[in-house]
């Protein structure tokens, strides 16, 4: 009996402690979660001005592109940067203004890129302000836009030609190459074609062709340098650039088309049956890629027909535009069959680049349009949109 009473004792004190401890901890936690109640106002203000702030840099981005984009029709709006872009690039694109946009600001920077039809472009965005930001976002990408080509020549050939081997142009029948302003031609503003017909090889004739030059030019260049083409030829990574256009619009096709009616307008590729860029060491399939056009397209097309292959055109198919091919181009139109704007073939896997009615007896117009080849006749986009893979954000104000 004494020891359990003696044990009961020994217990009597623990609750004390043990109540303390547990208030001290509930305490400590209601001081907590006090603590965290207060501050949770705070991180949710801060992540919403950093959401805010990178949301005014990304304003900065699309008023540049906007501003890009617009320069590149005419007249041009104010506020829009011409293509080339001034020098110095005028406010609010050199970085020194800042726009006031809802609850901050952003300023813009934009600079030419690493090629001529790039265009690098830094946005910041402040909440609320930049002279005292609660949250600072930087956003760097790099724009771009397909590169317009501007031939200097109705109908141009060469550029591309393996080492050792010539372009040539045939000029034959009654075929009419014309980039005279007073047989319909069209120049772009500031600039003046060379010729009608150029060549980085010979240009032949035989039957009764008229080749009109244009002012100042000539009707045949002859023997041109390769290094003159580089300003309107597509590289392989303008080629990439077009064929992914073409897919977004369902224009994209691989292998030997034959079209007796127009296909869409606007930009159209036809890529090797590979997907690989035309070499003169493609496999044999992927070198014999041949656009037949034929049939009476009255209702006519507009846009640019690109080809890694070659282009055959007759009948009285009209073209507004550009056709290019990086082989061959061979014309024997009759009737109503044109091509206004330019033919462009570059040659590069054989020796013989571009036939106009080498028979004799055709008659294939083709007249100098520099606004049509620009544009696609209405029909190509003009607009800069972002390069894939350059949108960052990075650090710095």
């Amino acid at each position: 009996m004494n020891s359990l009473v003696r044990r009961h004792g020994s217990e009597a004190g623990i609750a004390l402690p043990i109540t303390l401890i547990l208030m001290a901890l509930i305490t400590s936690l209601t001081v907590a979660f006090l603590a965290f109640t207060s501050a949770e106002p705070v991180i949710a203000s801060n992540q919403m001005a950093n959401a805010q702030a990178r949301a005014i840099a990304e304003s900065g981005v699309e008023r540049a592109l906007w501003a890009l984009s617009k320069g590149e029709t005419l007249p041009s709006p104010a506020g829009a940067l011409a293509d080339p872009m001034p020098g110095p690039v005028p406010a609010p694109y050199d970085g020194s203004t800042y726009v006031a946009v809802g609850v901050g600001e952003f300023k813009v920077t934009v600079a030419n890129g690493a090629a001529t039809n790039e265009r690098d472009i830094t946005a910041v965005g402040y909440v609320p302000n930049h002279t005292n930001p609660i949250a600072i976002k930087k956003i760097q990408t790099t724009v771009t836009h397909i590169k317009i080509p501007t031939p200097p020549c109705a109908v141009c050939a060469g550029g591309e030609a393996p080492a050792g081997m010539s372009t040539n142009i045939q000029v034959g029948g009654a075929a009419s190459i014309s980039a005279s302003l007073g047989q319909g031609a069209q120049y772009c503003a500031g600039s003046t074609p060379t010729a009608a017909a150029y060549s980085a090889g010979s240009i032949t004739t035989n039957g009764t062709p008229n080749i009109a030059g244009p002012t100042g030019g000539s009707a045949l260049a002859t023997n041109v340098p390769a290094t003159n083409f580089s300003s309107f030829l597509f590289s392989d990574n303008d080629f990439a650039t077009l064929k992914a256009l073409a897919k977004q619009n369902g224009t994209y096709y691989q292998g030997s088309q034959t079209w007796t009616s127009p296909p869409p307008n606007g930009i159209i590729v036809v890529d090797t049956p590979s997907g690989n860029p035309l070499t003169s060491t493609s496999s044999t399939g992927d070198q014999s890629v041949v656009v037949d056009i034929h049939g009476d397209w009255a209702q006519g097309w507009s846009g640019w027909l690109v080809v890694a292959g070659s282009i055959w055109i007759s009948g009285n198919a009209q073209l507004s535009g550009l056709v290019y091919a990086q082989n061959d181009v061979t014309l024997h139109g009759n009737g109503n069959g044109n091509v206004t704007g330019a033919v462009v073939s570059t040659n590069r896997i054989d020796t013989q680049s571009t036939n106009i009615d080498t028979d004799d007896t055709g008659n294939a117009p083709v007249t100098y349009n520099c606004p049509a080849v620009q544009s696609g006749g209405g029909a190509v986009p003009i607009n800069w949109f972002l390069k894939s893979g350059t949108f960052r954000e990075v650090a710095g104000s």
